[in-house]
């Protein structure tokens, strides 16, 4: 079984421990792939902002998430994959990254400026130009979501191999299609 398999395995079963120890080691192994950071972070802040943990490992698995979040953006800031993912990602609970962007315009934060930054060195990728036009709400950006949905099956399978970033992305795909239907009727 490869590490994606076991963190599928360790993520549906919610043990935690096992798939946070089993990423610290595939990072070590391979800390040169972008999907093994995109994964981890995506794993450490689902848990930090959506699952039940022992009140005791917060500060830990915060910590965590904040270095490999450093260490990743360090390596993989002109990867437009990471820029992509980790810029979805950075928009909910943002502080936990070391990031205090509250207060700024959508197009000030962080997470925007990686998604702008990912359509750019890719401006033909309408995943990319998908993700950016839904930070700004821009009204086409559910019609590009319709279209990905609807006839891009190589963008859909990409992100199903992805695991849980990327359903999380086909998930806000749905939602951004759903919106644009709701403004067409």
């Amino acid at each position: 079984m490869n590490w994606k398999e076991q963190l599928e395995k360790h993520e549906h079963s919610k043990d935690w421990e096992s798939a946070i120890e089993l990423m610290q080691k595939t990072i070590s192994d391979n800390p040169n792939d972008v999907e093994v950071y995109v994964r981890v972070i995506y794993l450490l802040h689902n848990i930090l902002v959506e699952e039940d943990y022992p009140e005791s490992d917060h500060d830990h698995i915060a910590g965590l998430l904040k270095q490999y979040f450093n260490e990743s953006y360090k390596r993989f800031s002109d990867n437009a994959e990471y820029l992509f993912f980790i810029g979805k990602i950075l928009y909910i609970a943002e502080w936990y990254f070391g990031i205090d962007d509250d207060f700024n315009p959508v197009e000030e934060k962080q997470a925007f400026q990686m998604q702008k930054k990912a359509f750019e060195k890719e401006p033909g990728n309408v995943l990319f130009e998908w993700a950016y036009r839904f930070s700004l709400d821009d009204k086409l950006a559910g019609y590009l979501a319709e279209q990905i949905l609807l006839h891009d099956n190589g963008k859909v399978e990409w992100l199903r191999s992805k695991g849980f970033p990327g359903r999380y992305i086909l998930e806000s795909l749905e939602r951004s299609k759903e919106k644009h239907k709701l403004y067409l009727d």
